[in-house]
């Protein structure tokens, strides 16, 4: 079985000491009797804008049986002191309804990951900002545009704390990148 999952950060694992992150996890549960192979394509800064423009070409190359979805937070954030998100709602969904239409060409096993809650009082070196609000109507559109598609959505909003669990106000630590394995592992189809 081929698994794709496409994503940000979050997704890649970035400031996991162990250098796992969920996705990584998560390869190490499968078994490799049956030759499972996990591809984890996170790219750090990641949105659906640019996600549309490379996904095709990583999905021809290894044809996926199962395909996961991890991004949107960075379509939610606020760029400098600019207050309008990187990538408004509106084309965030549109983006998402396009991924999807794409996955299909490959499998119709798809799963979208939801967001994760952030430190509101994180703030780049650049000035870009996340606010829990924001993430939120990103979260929520994930789910919609699943639950509208057919798709596996998994919540992980509420599965990780701002205070303990991460490393930097935006990206789990080990503790928070363990907590999101543990929720993705029990609902995810493989």
């Amino acid at each position: 079985m081929e698994i794709g999952i496409w994503g940000d950060s979050i997704t890649f694992g970035s400031c996991d000491s162990e250098a796992l992150g969920w996705a990584g996890r998560l390869r190490k549960t499968l078994p490799t009797k049956d030759y499972n192979q996990l591809y984890n394509f996170g790219i750090c800064g990641e949105t659906t804008r640019d996600l549309l423009k490379r996904f095709d070409i990583e999905a021809q190359a290894i044809k996926p049986d199962r395909i996961v979805f991890a991004i949107g937070i960075n379509d939610s954030k606020f760029p400098s002191e600019l207050d309008v998100n990187k990538v408004p709602l509106g084309e965030f969904e549109k983006n998402l309804n396009q991924l999807i239409e794409f996955a299909k060409r490959y499998t119709d096993q798809i799963t979208l990951i939801g967001l994760t809650k952030v430190d509101d009082e994180w703030k780049s070196v650049r000035g870009s900002r996340f606010l829990n609000e924001e993430i939120e109507k990103y979260d929520s559109m994930i789910k919609k545009v699943s639950d509208l598609n057919y798709c596996r959505f998994i919540s992980v909003i509420d599965t990780i704390d701002p205070v303990t669990d991460l490393a930097d106000g935006l990206h789990p630590n080990v503790t928070g990148y363990q907590k999101m394995f543990e929720k993705i592992q029990t609902e995810i189809d493989f």
